[in-house]
């Protein structure tokens, strides 16, 4: 195994871990598994392909390379948007790690002492960790799932019209109200 990872096969192995995840993923994930999973095939992988096959350009390493910050900028307000309406907490370090790429970007764009390895590592690392979260998240699905039962995916945006705060009154008597009316998320399995 370990001279699988130090050879020049390196590469096909972390590919094929990567659509094996992704596969994964879209067979016993939920909402939100998918949802990464067809964002990071589409983002990652087709412009990718795109890239190769429309382009024939190489990686951009001595300055910015913009097809990949384009990207990757994409990924980031993809991934946040997951992140923030999702009823899961990895998405969360997905969209962090996605931050740490695009500001990778940033940081070859504004100092030029940043040797080409590094900001390859810089972001392409991220890239593994978001797989790794992507692993540990979908493996907590499954074990809630198989515990508890199904349960919702996504957040709501909005309560539900019955759940308003009370408007009549004084202060104390609507404070005393809104903190023994249940919230709209004590509803909610």
């Amino acid at each position: 195994m370990l001279q699988l990872l130090a050879s020049e096969y390196r590469m096909i192995a972390q590919d094929l871990l990567a659509i094996m995840l992704l596969a994964a993923a879209f067979i016993w994930g939920g909402g939100p598994e998918r949802a990464v999973a067809a964002s990071w095939v589409i983002i990652f992988k087709v412009s990718s392909f795109v890239r190769e096959t429309f382009f024939a350009q190489s990686l951009q390493l001595m300055e910015v390379d913009v097809f990949l910050a384009s990207t990757d900028i994409v990924a980031g307000i993809v991934f946040v948007w997951i992140a923030l309406y999702t009823n899961r907490n990895y998405p969360l370090w997905i969209a962090a790690m996605q931050l740490l790429a695009v500001s990778a970007h940033l940081a070859r764009g504004l100092v030029e002492s940043i040797l080409p390895i590094a900001y390859v590592v810089m972001i392409v690392a991220p890239g593994w960790f978001q797989l790794f979260a992507l692993a540990f998240g979908l493996a907590r699905h499954a074990s809630r799932k198989r515990k508890y039962g199904p349960y919702r995916d996504w957040r709501k945006s909005q309560p539900p019209p019955g759940l308003a705060p009370p408007t009549a009154g004084s202060t104390a008597e609507r404070m005393v109200l809104k903190s023994a009316q249940t919230s709209w998320r004590d509803n909610l399995k």
